[in-house]
Order: C-alpha cells, then structure tokens, then sequence
C-alpha cells in the first residue's frame, strides 16, 4: 500500500511538473532578445532602500548612440565608473556641465522598447528604474549621472506596468 501511494505522489509531481513546464513554455515571448531574468546588468536592491529621491534631470544623461558599443564595453565588468567632464560630454553626445561638488559616472541601465527611467539617489549609491515597456526586450541602455558622494552600490531593476 506504502508503494502504490508513493507512485501516486511520484505521478502526481511529475504531471504538475510537465504541466507546469508547458505553461511556461506557451506564455513565453520567442522573439524576446533577452531573458531579463538572467541579464547580468540586472541588480534588485536586496530590500527596501530608505531615504531614496530622485535624481534631479539635469543630472542624468542617456548615452548617445554614437558612443553606445564604447560605453557599454567600458561597462561590461564594472556597475559604474568615473569618468571626467570631458568624457561626460563624449558619451553623451552634448556639452556636460558638471558642477564643482559632483563627479561624473558612467553607469549600467537597461532600457526595454516605451519605457521610463528613473533615476533614484540614496547615501550607498543610485537606483536605475525602468518601468512599463516589455521587459523580456530590454537593451543596454547606459547613463551619465552627475553625483556626490560616490556610489557604492548601482541597483538596476525592470518593472511591469
């Protein structure tokens, strides 16, 4: 009797497993370019980030096409690195004005298809989030942030509308 019962429960898991499988499987986006889920520029905040505020715009700057390989190459092992005045008008394809009390950062974004970004600002560092959109189509989608102090930590998250 022990037996019978634990093939049933073997059958039972195993059914709801391939059941299970299939489902995800149907719901998936075949033509997505990326799993979001294992993107590795993705980095959640690992709990709630007290005292955040956002960035004010005219510190935050989208990389312009012209410099994108080149940022996200300088990004693919580091979450953010300084970067000089200069450099902060190159990847941003326009004049950076940095005032005395901040330091440019290059940084990881990503960014899917009809998105908004917003750019959060706590004592350990910043919070780039993009909401709405599709996020299984997400792409690279680096900044130029002006900021002080410098962050220690770079949280990067993508959330459905």
């Amino acid at each position: 009797m022990f037996e019978r019962r634990f093939h049933a429960v073997i059958s039972w898991r195993g059914g709801f497993l391939l059941v299970l499988s299939a489902l995800l499987l149907a719901c998936g986006d075949g033509g997505a370019s990326i799993e979001t889920a294992e993107h590795p520029w993705l980095n959640p905040p690992p709990a709630p980030i007290e005292g955040a505020v956002d960035a004010p715009p005219w510190s935050v700057f989208p990389v312009a096409d012209t410099a994108l390989a080149e940022a996200v190459s300088e990004l693919e092992t580091e979450p953010y690195i300084q970067i000089s005045p200069g450099m902060a008008s190159h990847f941003a394809g326009q004049e950076v004005r940095v005032p005395a009390e901040m330091r440019p950062f290059l940084v990881r974004g990503l960014m899917p298809p009809g998105a908004r970004l917003s750019v959060v600002q706590f004592a350990g560092g910043l919070w780039l989030k993009a909401s709405g959109g599709e996020p299984a189509a997400a792409v690279a989608s680096p900044r130029v942030v002006l900021v002080d102090p410098t962050p220690r930590d770079i949280f990067i998250t993508l959330e459905n509308e």
